[in-house]
């Protein structure tokens, strides 16, 4: 994300014809004990994605007051459970320092109420998803700022399309995949769910005048395009993927749309049949 608002910023705009934004950690990064990002290994909970910056995920549980840990984990993880897993990370914060991500799995333990019975059997909750999920994301989001810095790196990365230019963004959570489905709408000069009030009063025309006159293009993917079961199975960690595409006005499209494209090309792919009929 970094990257993008870096370059906005210095007005260094290279352009592009295809921008691909892969919203996850490397694997590097997220099979190393020591990065804390995963609660399969046993390690500090650092979970910066910049070893330099200044509070780490294990700052953060140790010294945030109940309130706001709770508020992080109800709107950066959608945990259900929130409240008792704040509750339960300050009770054990009293008594000694939560330093590992080992300790932090047996301090939230199992949160969720209901599961099926081999998802249960796994130590696993609702859809299978260990009870721990929620609470790492929360943490790991905080951390780093990442809504922030997507919601800023976006707008970034459409102001950077070549004419007839795609942005293709990957992400693998539910409040990733909202910003980046609201901020192709707003590309796409039409309204946000946020902006539905706005429409339906009595500015709603002028609104959408001033939506539609900011549009830079389409959205091409209608709908997210999500894993199939096979690359699941070969691939457990796409599993909650989602794929959207934008395309930039312009380039060859707009060109074929006005009626200025490469004609001739229609003349070079008809059948055999047709052409002997002539």
């Amino acid at each position: 994300h970094d990257a993008f608002i870096s370059v906005k910023a210095m007005h260094i705009l290279p352009m592009f014809t295809l921008l691909l934004l892969l919203l996850s950690l490397l694997p590097l990064q997220f099979d190393s004990a020591d990065r804390g990002f995963s609660f399969t290994y046993d390690g500090p909970i650092d979970m910066r994605m910049d070893p330099h910056a200044s509070m780490s995920a294990e700052e953060l549980i140790n010294c945030v007051d109940e309130a706001e840990l709770g508020r992080i984990l109800r709107d950066y993880g959608e945990e259900k459970s929130w409240k008792a897993v704040a509750r339960r990370i300050v009770t054990a914060r009293e008594q000694a320092p939560i330093k590992t991500t080992k300790q932090l799995v047996n301090v939230i333990g199992q949160t969720q109420i209901r599961g099926s019975s081999n998802s249960r059997k796994a130590g696993k909750g609702v859809k299978g998803i260990h009870p721990a999920t929620r609470t790492f994301q929360a943490l790991r989001i905080a951390v780093n700022d990442e809504i922030k810095k997507l919601e800023q790196a976006l707008p970034a990365a459409l102001s950077c399309l070549s004419p007839g230019g795609r942005l293709a963004v990957i992400s693998f959570h539910s409040l990733e995949d909202r910003l980046v489905k609201h901020a192709f709408m707003t590309a796409a000069g039409r309204p946000t769910p946020a902006q539905e009030a706005l429409i339906h009063g009595p500015d709603g025309a002028v609104v959408l005048d001033s939506l539609e006159a900011a549009a830079l293009g389409h959205i091409v993917t209608r709908k997210p395009i999500i894993p199939s079961p096979d690359e699941i199975a070969a691939n457990a960690r796409s599993r909650s993927a989602k794929l959207r595409v934008f395309q930039r006005s312009g380039g060859l499209d707009a060109a074929v749309a006005a009626g200025k494209g490469p004609k001739r090309k229609r003349v070079s792919q008809q059948s055999d049949g047709q052409k002997a009929a002539k």
